[in-house]
């Protein structure tokens, strides 16, 4: 099992504002209280307790990515759609409808688009 330590009050606040009350991931607005702290480099895969390698997530990016690193994140994400059009009805219908639209961009995580200075963040 990881050994997890317990943040205090100010280490949330500081792992909070890293991305300023967004999940670093898929950059929806998260308050203080329903942000989950996400290891970037999981503590199973060598990564470590520190400030640095806390970035602020909500539940569903965190748990999705679970164990993986940022990158195996983005490939699991990335085979959304193909999952989506092979698994489910509803979705393909949707699709076929032009209700949704089958998009296969590159995953870009909101800290990459924060970093980067892109429009609208």
């Amino acid at each position: 099992m990881d050994k997890r330590r317990k943040l205090t009050k100010a280490e949330r606040q500081v792992v909070y504002d890293k991305m300023e009350g967004h999940c670093a991931y898929c950059g929806c607005e998260i308050s203080l209280q329903t942000m989950q702290v996400d290891h970037v480099t999981p503590l199973r895969k060598g990564g470590s307790e520190t400030m640095d390698n806390m970035w602020p997530a909500c539940r569903s990016c965190n748990h999705y990515k679970h164990t993986l690193t940022v990158e195996q994140f983005r490939q699991e994400i990335s085979k959304a759609p193909n999952r989506l059009m092979r698994y489910d009805t509803a979705y393909r219908l949707a699709v076929r409808f032009g209700l949704l639209e089958l998009n296969r961009k590159t995953v870009t995580f909101y800290f990459e688009r924060k970093e980067d200075g892109a429009d609208g963040l």
